[in-house]
């Protein structure tokens, strides 16, 4: 599996929702939103978070998580067969599960990053309107 960004596992005491996905970029972003985001005002939460997958081949995520758990994917059982991944370049993804503790999913992707203040969301969000 390929080296993350960051280390794992990563947990996140927060509410997050899938908010923007970018086919031509590959990019998915979860964004836990914060009172700065228009119509979260009430939110507990000051600021927003995201969390960006990059290089994306293949996922299975819910609409909604009451917290967020991402790990390694240690069995392949679920995701296997799921992206048709050439065996020679199965080294360049990493295999996560995406979780809120009740309901697990999965994401294949390139890279992780978590931005702690919400403008890489904002910016795939506004390449996604192009």
């Amino acid at each position: 599996m390929r080296p993350l960004a960051l280390s794992l596992p990563l947990h996140v005491e927060r509410p997050f929702r899938p908010w923007v996905y970018t086919v031509s970029h590959r990019t998915l972003v979860l964004r836990s939103h914060g009172r700065t985001d228009p119509g979260h005002g009430t939110s507990e939460f000051e600021t927003s978070v995201d969390v960006v997958f990059v290089d994306v081949l293949a996922m299975n995520t819910r609409a909604y998580y009451r917290e967020l758990f991402i790990a390694d994917l240690g069995d392949l059982t679920e995701v296997d067969g799921f992206p048709e991944i050439p065996e020679r370049i199965r080294h360049r993804y990493a295999y996560l599960t995406v979780s809120d503790g009740t309901h697990d999913g999965f994401v294949v992707c390139g890279n992780l990053n978590v931005d702690e203040s919400g403008e890489l969301g904002l910016r795939w969000a506004s390449h996604a309107r192009r």
